[in-house]
């Protein structure tokens, strides 16, 4: 092969080296291919080894196809306008969770860099809530997830945290449009004292349940008011049941009536003076039925003995009455404490709570010449009377506190105060529920901000976890954004980077925008068919455009 050695070629025709269509002009390893001035390539130019050493300035149009320039081989700058043309899709994603971290490490609200706005949802000030649908942020998560929206009615409401309170102080319906594991009290009116040393009215039955599943409809609640008392002596009447949702929960039992045991209840009235039993307690402590459980205590029992012929408590539904002591009535069996609805019933005074109690019973009578009455159990039951007492209301037995389910206190029997029993305090129903319901389909739509200039291509990085089930990109999460603060979209297309810190990362990428022009951006993140088995969580978002 020979060899055509020269140390310069021109050519009198111009000054354009041609290389034949399908040839190469191969460059050797090692050596230099120089652009000086501000020439424009306009082929294909093809570098595995050599180097291409551009001028200080370059055209615009320069090295718009120039293809495979390794980096460390290229000297001199390149055109801005051909940056284009350089992939940055990753230092975009990295980027945007750079700031993510940031934001969240720095508990920083929204964050706006030029072009680009990244929101870590560590408050709510960046999503326009008018615009959103069913979203729901978590405080604790800083995420947003779509619920579905409750209604329901009956008894008095109050809202405390994410739960609503539906107390009920009389017979009425619950209704509701949407199922729930609800949180439920249900308690039976308190039995009647006894009368002329007797014992106190056993506490109305406790039903507490948490997680009951209820239907959509209308569920009927009866309550059961407490045991009224009468002017005639003898055992105290009953507390009536009060029923709800295929729940019983029975009526206290009445105080037993001088040298007479206390009736059988829910909680079991108190025995009279001398050798009066206490009535059994017929709601059980012991879960029941779906996992029901049943709360009332036998009353106490008189002990044997004369003056004062004290009686005994009726029982409450945490604790039996109180056995007679010498001078002596039984207190009333304490109710039972129930944290979950504290503010509804009572608290023990002067001792640390954590919640209220319910169901008391009432306390028995004495004819001490001391007022030595059986006070009532925590939980509105009342205490007895006296019959020696001063001034002589105290001979009466006090009434059951009303919608506790409280056991009455017994009376004597003289004086215009003592020749009645006391009536027991009447039952009640209380149901907390989650104001908002299961997992549901959200639209998530961000406050505005102003772009510098109108832009013509988004892109979108996001972040988002499963709290049950496996979303599906298009499927279960949608994006889009705007120009003009949302009134039309561009869809992006999304595409998963994996998952990091059991957050899976998605990416949208120079989506041209197809809706109005404008410099008002704003993005939509959609969950569907969301469910109690798909829940789908959004903890991030970066809007960025160009």
């Amino acid at each position: 092969m020979s060899k055509l050695k020269v140390n310069e070629l021109d050519t009198r025709s111009g000054t354009t080296i041609t290389v034949t269509t399908g040839k190469t002009l191969d460059v050797p390893a090692g050596a230099t291919i120089s652009v000086a001035g501000t020439q424009t390539v306009t082929g294909t130019v093809n570098l595995s080894a050599s180097t291409l050493s551009l001028p200080a300035t370059l055209p615009a149009t320069a090295l718009t196809n120039a293809t495979a320039v390794p980096a460390a081989q290229l000297s001199g700058q390149v055109p801005l306008a051909n940056l284009g043309n350089v992939d940055t899709t990753g230092l975009q994603d990295d980027i945007a969770l750079l700031a993510f971290k940031t934001q969240a490490n720095g508990s920083l609200a929204r964050y706006n860099l030029v072009d680009q706005s990244v929101d870590a949802f560590e408050d709510a000030s960046g999503v326009n809530a008018s615009a959103s649908t069913a979203e729901v942020r978590d405080v604790a998560g800083k995420y947003y997830s779509g619920v579905v929206a409750v209604t329901a009615t009956g008894g008095a409401t109050s809202v405390s945290g994410d739960y609503t309170f539906h107390y009920f102080t009389a017979s009425g319906d619950y209704t509701t449009d949407t199922q729930q594991a609800l949180d439920v009290l249900l308690i039976g009116g308190g039995g009647a004292g006894g009368r002329h040393s007797g014992g106190g009215g056993g506490a109305g039955g406790l039903i507490y349940q948490t997680g009951r599943t209820v239907a959509v409809g209308t569920h009927a609640y009866v309550q059961g008011p407490g045991g009224i008392g009468t002017i005639s002596d003898g055992v105290g009447p009953n507390g009536a049941d009060s029923t709800w949702n295929s729940l019983t929960a029975k009526g206290g039992g009445g105080g037993g009536y001088h040298a007479t045991t206390g009736n059988a209840g829910g909680s079991g009235g108190g025995g009279s003076r001398g050798l009066g039993a206490g009535g059994a307690a017929n709601q059980g402590t012991q879960p029941g039925d779906s996992g029901t459980y049943g709360f009332g205590f036998a009353g106490g029992s008189g002990t044997a003995g004369g003056s004062p012929y004290p009686a005994a408590g009726g029982g409450g539904a945490g604790a039996v009455g109180t056995n007679t002591a010498p001078s002596q009535s039984g207190p009333g069996g304490v109710g039972k404490q129930i944290a979950l609805f504290d503010g509804f019933g009572t608290d023990a005074s002067n001792v640390a709570s954590s919640g209220d109690y319910f169901a008391g019973g009432g306390g028995g009578n004495t004819q001490s010449a001391t007022p030595y009455w059986g006070i009532g159990g925590i939980g509105g039951g009342a205490r007895g009377g006296n019959y020696n007492a001063a001034p002589a209301e105290d001979t009466a037995g006090r009434n059951g506190i009303a919608n506790t389910g409280g056991g009455a206190g017994a009376s004597a029997s003289n004086s215009t105060y003592g020749t009645y029993q006391a009536t027991g305090g009447s039952g009640t129903l209380i149901i907390r529920r989650l104001t908002l319901g299961a997992a549901g389909n959200m639209i998530l739509v961000s406050n505005s901000i102003t772009a510098v200039t109108a832009p013509t291509k988004g892109d979108i990085v996001f972040t988002y976890s499963n709290g049950a089930g496996t979303a599906v990109l298009g499927t279960n999460i949608t994006a889009d954004y705007s120009a003009d603060a949302g009134s039309t979209w561009t869809a992006f297309t999304l595409a998963s980077q994996g998952v990091s810190g059991g957050h899976t990362i998605v990416t949208g990428h120079d989506e041209a925008l197809t809706s109005t022009s404008g410099t008002a951006m704003r993005y939509r993140v959609k969950t569907l068919v969301q469910s109690a088995s798909m829940d789908t969580r959004i903890h991030a978002v970066s809007l960025g455009w160009s």
